[in-house]
């Protein structure tokens, strides 16, 4: 790949519109620079730079589940234009890489029937962010940017308290994403009803990303997250991402993928409130088996795929309400059921990916109120979600396990200097411990 400087006017341009930007700015563009690709990158700049002065500027964050056509639509900007925009990013980046809490400025000019789409700046990791600009021709086209930006990582330790772990975290002023990805963290391995209670331990380091003005542009991305449960087994884990793979992944101190085949708690901030077993159907009157698990959770509540697979159905189903079925391996396979609605797009034959979200909680179907139903089965035979013996995850080789105890290492020396200066963070009544 080749590059080119911006030149002082385009940076003037770019600055003037408070794009995540510095003289260091390098503009991504594939194969050798023509001076008429240049003459075309300066007139985009200048159309763009035309178009923003007279446009409105907001800033909108990716919220839960929300694609980030989604976002634009959500912030006003017509639909034809929000297409066009989102399809020009197809070569720079990756709409995975997209993430809840990530920052998007927008621009757009109010005209009749809605507001025109100018463009839009997008930090697409530590390093990088994406702008699209509409051009003199009005057509969308994205310039990948790589920029200096400014790392820390925060670091929260308390005690949870009534409302459960995901609302413990919040309340020590960490975002949503930090908040998920610690009960995404422990979901494989904890027994969050009879392990976890009222006063249990817990501490969670993230990182927050900033640009050189210092406006936060991506927060909430996890590097270590600890948890001491009610009888006292403590669990420590890295996030970490090997070599070859892409997205970083949950490991413990000695290399160990947390990440199970399946997870017991495919919801964040839930609780447990009908077991596995015989009982006496809240609806029905009689005593009938109840083949999965409850957890009662505010209508809307994303549920999450238990792990890799393909989506078998998505529709309503008698007693169960709206229904996914997801088959993994021709063996095992998982229900949700009583869902409000599913995820958007969602049907028979999708491919998720373990912590996709696939529908939101409900109360439809033979159901006295809000809540996940959730089953596991093996050969169509179901079994205990609670209790059943996960496959393990995978451990690291040689030389990524060399890498990762270089990284664990590093996470850990971060944590000693921040406990160091820092005194413990209780639930609700102290801010996040910080360590530059």
């Amino acid at each position: 790949m080749r590059h080119t400087t911006v030149s002082r006017a385009a940076f003037n341009f770019a600055a003037k519109l408070g794009l995540a930007c510095s003289l260091g700015v390098i503009l991504s563009v594939t194969g050798p620079i023509t001076s008429a690709q240049a003459q075309s990158t300066k007139l985009e700049h200048m159309a763009f730079a035309a178009g923003t002065s007279l446009s409105d500027r907001q800033t909108i964050s990716i919220r839960s589940g929300e694609t980030l056509e989604q976002a634009l639509i959500r912030a006003g900007a017509l639909r034809d234009d929000v297409i066009n925009a989102v399809r020009s990013l197809a070569r720079s980046l990756d709409p995975r890489d997209i993430r809840r809490d990530d920052k998007v400025t927008i621009f757009m000019q109010p005209v009749a029937g809605g507001n025109r789409l100018v463009g839009f700046n997008l930090a697409s990791g530590a390093e990088r962010s994406v702008t699209v600009t509409r051009g003199l021709d009005n057509v969308f086209r994205a310039r990948e940017m790589t920029t200096t930006m400014q790392r820390k990582t925060l670091r929260i330790a308390g005690v949870i308290g009534d409302n459960g772990l995901v609302n413990a975290v919040r309340e020590l002023g960490a975002p949503d994403r930090a908040a998920d990805s610690i009960a995404q963290a422990f979901a494989y391995d904890v027994d969050f009803e009879r392990e976890v209670a009222p006063g249990t331990e817990f501490e969670l380091m993230y990182e927050r990303v900033s640009d050189l003005r210092g406006q936060v542009v991506r927060e909430g991305e996890p590097v270590f997250a600890r948890m001491t449960t009610i009888s006292g087994r403590t669990i420590q884990l890295y996030r970490f991402q090997p070599l070859g793979s892409g997205s970083s992944e949950w490991f413990d101190a000695a290399g160990r993928s947390a990440r199970k085949f399946l997870m017991r708690t495919p919801i964040n901030g839930a609780r447990l409130t009908s077991g596995y077993g015989n009982r006496i159907h809240p609806v029905l009157g009689y005593n009938k088996m109840h083949e999965g698990i409850d957890f009662g959770a505010p209508i809307g509540t994303p549920i999450l795929a238990a792990g890799d697979g393909i989506v078998t159905r998505a529709s309503a189903m008698g007693g169960y309400g709206n229904v996914v079925d997801i088959d993994h391996d021709g063996t095992w396979s998982t229900r949700y059921g009583h869902a409000s609605r599913f995820a958007p797009g969602l049907q028979p034959g999708d491919r998720v990916k373990q912590g996709d979200i696939i529908a939101y909680v409900g109360n439809t179907g033979r159901s006295t109120g809000p809540h996940l139903h959730y089953e596991i089965r093996r050969n169509g035979q179901a079994i205990n979600p609670l209790s059943f013996e996960v496959p393990t995850g995978r451990a690291l080789p040689g030389e990524q396990l060399a890498k990762f105890a270089t990284y664990r290492a590093r996470i850990d020396g971060m944590r000693r200097e921040a406990i160091g200066s820092s005194t413990i963070a209780q639930t609700g009544n102290s801010t996040p411990r910080i360590a530059n």
